[in-house]
């Protein structure tokens, strides 16, 4: 091989090497991308597809296949799938092609959708009772674009001593600021028989415990409760404080002598004392027993309907007795 013949050959395989260092075809944007920042709202979708930015109509199949074995998009300099959600603030979008940046686009994410309250609910309780936190807390619900809100709840105009209807108002705020205000109800009423809300009432004088729920009676049975001489049921506004299955009540009869009841379904209401349960050792309910054989300040009720009722109260439901 001459002098001449070397050159040549030298200046071929140059020629290849950079042919085979440079990427073919030239990418063409799509116009929708030829600047080098843009602005989307929170919870768009940023796509990490390469044909959504660069024209892929005037590239054969081959070439179209060549391009998208050679580039790869870049989200905060990580590789990831579609994003439907980012966090609100400045991001990074890089283009490689062929192992070099083709292209940079800074994304900048805000969020101008205030949350959106999907309930407020008006709540009845009863004078005196007062309301759980949690249960003022389930009044409301709001749901915001970024999946977080915080909730705050006003209920400071209410007065629980006093009957009336008042206005609770909460606001959601996300972590951008935006906000957005709610109002519900928080109705105070006398404890009395046909109330509105979710509640049980015992009438010692009918001898009977009816349960509401939303303002209507799903349950209803004659009991017996406290004997009135000694051993009678505490009267006032109370709520569920605890429940459970195969307890055993102990306590003294009137001449000292200590007594073990099993039951299968327990109630509190006031201390560990007092409740609602079944009294299968009963044979009959309601009536005056309770003049003269009523229970020791529980309310006895027949075994099915102890267990329907164990099976739906919750805890904190009202219980009215007078």
């Amino acid at each position: 091989m001459n002098k001449k013949t070397k050159i040549l050959s030298l200046i071929l395989l140059t020629v290849g090497m950079i042919a085979l260092c440079s990427c073919d075809p030239v990418l063409s944007l799509n116009p929708r991308y030829t600047y080098s920042e843009f602005e989307i709202n929170l919870g768009e979708k940023i796509s990490t597809d390469i044909e959504e930015y660069v024209d892929f109509t005037e590239l054969t199949e081959e070439d179209a296949r060549f391009v998208r074995e050679n580039t790869e998009v870049l989200y905060d300099g990580r590789p990831v799938g579609d994003k439907d959600f980012a966090d609100v603030g400045d991001h990074e979008l890089t283009i490689n092609y062929c192992g070099h940046q083709y292209r940079k686009y800074r994304i900048l994410i805000t969020d101008k959708e205030p949350p959106v309250f999907t309930r407020n609910e008006n709540y009845y309780t009863f004078v005196g009772l007062g309301v759980d936190e949690n249960v003022v807390d389930s009044m409301f619900r709001a749901k915001d674009n970024s999946g977080k809100c915080k909730l705050k709840i006003d209920k400071s105009d209410v007065d629980f001593n006093k009957a009336g209807d008042y206005v609770m108002k909460a606001t959601a705020v996300d972590p951008s600021g935006n906000k957005t205000t709610a109002e519900a109800k928080l109705i105070v009423q006398r404890p009395e028989y046909g109330a509105k809300g979710t509640y049980v009432f015992v009438s010692i004088s009918n001898q009977t415990l009816t349960y509401f729920v939303d303002s209507k009676v799903v349950l209803s049975t004659p009991v017996v409760t406290g004997n009135i001489y000694g051993h009678s049921t505490p009267k006032g506004t109370f709520r569920l404080l605890n429940k459970a299955t195969n307890a055993t009540l102990k306590g003294r009869e009137d001449n000292g002598d200590e007594y073990e009841s099993f039951v299968r379904y327990w109630m509190a209401f006031l201390g560990s004392s007092y409740g609602l349960h079944d009294a299968d050792w009963r044979a009959s309910f309601g009536g005056n027993i309770y003049q003269g054989n009523g229970s020791h300040g529980c309310v006895n009720m027949p075994v099915p309907m102890a267990a329907q009722l164990f099976g739906m109260i919750e805890y904190g439901t009202p219980i009215l007795i007078y």
